[in-house]
């Protein structure tokens, strides 16, 4: 039953260990030894070879979390997401970025098809609730499975590619991000194939269902950096005739999200989903705020034409994903594997050192 707990227990110990220091994770693996001896030497009931056999057991043991530690970093990368407005003065904004990891199995929308909910959540009030839910459930908005796509929410599986390990999230931003803003944020990912692909999505304000999204699952490939054949991953948003209606919302002032940033526009939506219903479909915008619906009189909205590509000659915002030199965890786990070895010799120079006395 000894042998069998200290068995059970490695995973556990190792987990803590991972997120222990150096200093940390020598003082527990030190004691820990002590402690497994002084059990196994002190007890009565076992005989001298049953008590060697323990030792033994042990020994693996503490090699061994050094080494599951190894394989838990080989199999890791962290990397760091950084969103800078590329917008002039005045011009347009957008919310907090929802931004998810996965294998290619999460595909957020296609041009010419209806949003799902989790997508008009977003491009209507900026709320990044459902796609989050969404994603975290292992679903997605487009259903390639057939001879044609289909706009639906449903498991990533049935829709024709499987999410395989776990998907990584979170929004970068707490309020409106406009010209000059950055916004940044670190992620822990698997270095498979589990998180090789990026996806990004967040309203355009002002608007009633204006947003910025990639709508290829794999345009964003991060395999370099896993590799370690580049560093930095970086690429521009917004860019000229790719910001999207999502169809879902008729386009007026009155009833749009935003306003309030910027002078000379009226007080906009009060609640949320406040505007009518418009029931149509993806389109690339061709003339932003051109078609809006109580547009006051005499009010230039030029900065506000993110398809002039003087005012917005890279698009309305930059992402780039850097490798993180993780450092401080790597110096842990490699130290682990010393202090994992250190341990288990420690325990077996007792086991010699030490008399146990034979029935």
């Amino acid at each position: 039953m000894l042998a069998l707990s200290i068995i059970n227990f490695s995973a556990d110990f190792t987990c803590f260990l991972l997120k222990s220091s150096v200093k940390t994770a020598y003082f527990i693996f030190m004691a820990i030894s002590e402690i497994l001896f002084t059990l196994i030497e002190s007890n009565k009931s076992l005989r001298f070879r049953e008590k060697q056999s323990i030792m033994r057991e042990t020994f693996v043991f503490l090699s061994a979390v050094g080494a599951i530690a190894t394989s838990q970093a080989v199999n890791a990368q962290q990397v760091q997401v950084t969103i800078e407005s590329l917008v002039p003065t005045g011009g347009v904004g957008f919310t907090p970025v929802w931004v998810g990891f996965h294998n290619g199995s999460f595909d957020t929308y296609n041009g010419g098809l209806s949003s799902q909910p989790g997508l008009e959540l977003i491009a209507e009030a900026g709320d990044t609730s459902l796609i989050s839910s969404d994603f975290a459930n292992n679903l997605t908005y487009i259903d390639n499975s057939g001879a044609s796509p289909v706009s639906a929410t449903l498991d990533a599986a049935a829709a024709g590619l499987a999410q395989t390990g776990t998907r990584v999230q979170d929004t970068l931003g707490s309020g409106p991000i406009t010209s000059g803003n950055i916004v940044t944020q670190t992620f822990d990912l698997s270095f498979s194939e589990d998180n090789q692909y990026f996806s990004y999505a967040s309203m355009i304000l002002p608007s009633n269902d204006y947003y910025i999204a990639n709508g290829n699952p794999f345009a964003h490939d991060l395999s370099g950096l896993f590799d370690r054949s580049t560093d930095v991953i970086s690429f521009n948003i917004g860019l000229a005739g790719f910001v999207n209606d999502a169809g879902t919302e008729v386009n007026d002032f009155a009833t749009s999200a935003g306003n309030g940033v910027f002078s000379g526009l009226p007080p906009g939506q009060s609640f949320p989903d406040e505007g009518a219903p418009q029931n149509g479909v993806n389109t690339n915008v061709s003339d932003p705020f051109g078609n809006f619906l109580n547009t006051p009189a005499g009010l230039d909205l030029s900065l506000l034409n993110f398809n002039d590509t003087t005012l917005y000659p890279e698009g309305i915002a930059r992402i780039t994903i850097t490798r993180v030199e993780t450092v401080p965890e790597s110096s842990n786990l490699l130290g682990l594997v010393g202090l994992g070895l250190l341990g288990a010799t420690s325990l077996r120079h007792k086991l010699k050192l030490n008399s146990i006395t034979r029935d």
